[in-house]
């Protein structure tokens, strides 16, 4: 009897302590901060669209007193010397329910791609509540534009890495989750599209619906000159020149004044 009491003392001991992992893992693996991202291009060509598309789970960041018609979305957009974002453009398209975008410096929009930097973008969209779920939804198209590369030898593409933005997010009277807990501290960055002031920002954990990194981030492909074209093309354009001049001569001497 005393061997039967003791393994069954000890039978619930174990199944205390699975219960118990069980529950750790489970509340390990719940992410903080967590935002879901998809990114897509349209057209085709050096004017292409860019879609991006975010869900964030509000309960993942904050626990109590949040205003979901507070809450906002910011990207932090880096686009590397092979793409250009016209500032006029996105500015007209505010009217038309495009998002509100900041610059850090100016943009210009003539440059080759080997003679142009990266740039930093800020992204503010306007948002949709799913009050039920608690979750914020934007879904963002920015027309970007591939700059004129380089030409090289035995190449007909280069290609163009769009990687994933940076997402912050923030709810102004929410009660954030300490950092002990998601492990990340609070980003300055403006406010507002009219950058009078500053605020908090959580910077969100981003995956994909599938969990693959690869789905953010985008490889543009643009068409390039080939360097062993350069002798019949430069030969070419001096026999057009040569022409277009000796024909405009010989009509300025046959047409009478």
């Amino acid at each position: 009897m005393r061997w039967r009491a003791v393994r069954e003392t000890n039978l619930l001991s174990i199944f205390f302590i699975f219960v118990l992992s069980l529950e750790s893992c489970s509340t390990g693996e719940k992410i903080c901060n967590q935002a879901v991202v998809e990114r897509t291009q349209q057209k085709s060509g050096f004017h292409r669209d860019l879609i991006t598309y975010i869900k964030w789970d509000i309960l993942s960041s904050f626990g109590e007193h949040y205003n979901l018609l507070d809450c906002q979305l910011l990207l932090v957009e880096k686009f590397p010397s092979g793409v250009y974002i016209d500032p006029d453009q996105l500015k007209n398209e505010v009217e038309f329910g495009g998002p509100e975008v900041l610059f850090k410096e100016s943009v210009n929009i003539e440059a080759l791609a080997h003679h142009s930097s990266s740039n930093e973008m800020l992204v503010f969209p306007k948002i949709t509540i799913d009050s039920k779920m608690d979750i914020l939804k934007a879904n963002i198209t920015i027309p970007i534009h591939l700059r004129y590369h380089q030409a090289a030898k035995d190449a007909k593409f280069a290609s163009v890495l769009l990687p994933p933005p940076q997402v912050l997010g923030r709810c102004p009277n929410g009660v954030a989750f300490p950092t002990d807990r998601c492990g990340s501290d609070p980003v300055q960055a403006p406010c507002d599209a009219k950058r009078l002031s500053t605020c908090d920002w959580i910077a969100l954990k981003l995956r994909s619906k599938d969990q693959s990194e690869s789905r953010m981030s985008l490889v543009l492909q643009v068409p390039i000159g080939q360097t062993e074209h350069s002798l019949p093309i430069i030969a070419l354009t001096v026999f057009s020149t040569m022409a277009g001049c000796v024909l405009t001569l010989w009509n300025a001497i046959v047409t009478p004044f």
